[in-house]
């Protein structure tokens, strides 16, 4: 889906530890993390967006859930455009 555009690019295995959050921007409701772990289905699991200084965009319920599973290792988008 990303790779049609040069603004994006994507990173396998992205280290979870470099990824940056905005506290008061990517809030993470409890609940919905939960939820995301009782109906959890690797085939609808979408990389998270990163801006170029590696901030989450989106994905902060997704990230959250890497760590609860202990994951070391994400798939990420980077945008590059802003």
């Amino acid at each position: 889906m990303y790779e049609q555009y040069d603004f994006y690019k994507i990173h396998k295995k992205f280290p979870v530890s470099k990824i940056q959050i905005k506290p008061l921007y990517n809030k993470v409701d409890k609940n919905e993390v939960l939820y995301m772990l009782m109906n959890f289905d690797k085939e609808a699991w979408m990389p998270v967006t990163l801006d170029k200084n590696y901030f989450l965009t989106d994905g902060q319920h997704r990230l959250e859930l890497a760590r609860q599973f202990g994951m070391e290792f994400i798939d990420v988008v980077i945008d590059n455009k802003n």
